[in-house]
């Protein structure tokens, strides 16, 4: 999950930014279409791995199990503060056309872009927690 989210914060919205109006806004559009089909489903999925590969873990050391442990936590956390934040900015942006934007239409991009940021920046920590937990402690 911290890859796709990661490719989204740094190459498909600043491309997007870049797009003249129309294409920018009918693109964020489609795009918050797909992801609000696709991500249920590859973040409850990817949730539910990273969960399960504690159980593993619980034979080795307690250190390495307390890493997993804040990784599945984080990773927790990005979905639940998704369901808070970003998804329902992505629910208004589901509905925008450049005939009809919201006079806080670039507010709310902004604030859907840091709040994804954050996102992100957990996710990248939890990855790494991850990462150490297979490191011999």
């Amino acid at each position: 999950m911290c890859g796709s989210e990661l490719n989204v914060a740094v190459f498909a919205h600043p491309s997007l930014n870049r797009q003249p109006l129309d294409t920018h806004i009918r693109m964020r559009s489609a795009f918050a279409i797909l992801f609000g089909r696709v991500m249920p489903f590859w973040m409850s999925g990817s949730t539910l791995l990273n969960l399960l590969l504690l159980l593993p873990f619980a034979k080795l050391s307690s250190a390495a199990w307390r890493l997993a442990a804040i990784s599945a936590a984080l990773q927790v956390l990005a979905v639940v503060f998704s369901l808070i934040g970003p998804v329902p900015i992505n629910n208004r942006i589901k509905t925008w056309t450049p005939d009809s934007l919201p006079g806080d239409w670039q507010a709310q991009e902004r604030r859907w872009d840091l709040y994804h940021w954050l996102r992100t920046c957990a996710l990248i920590i939890a990855f790494f927690l991850l990462l150490l937990s297979l490191k011999p402690l």
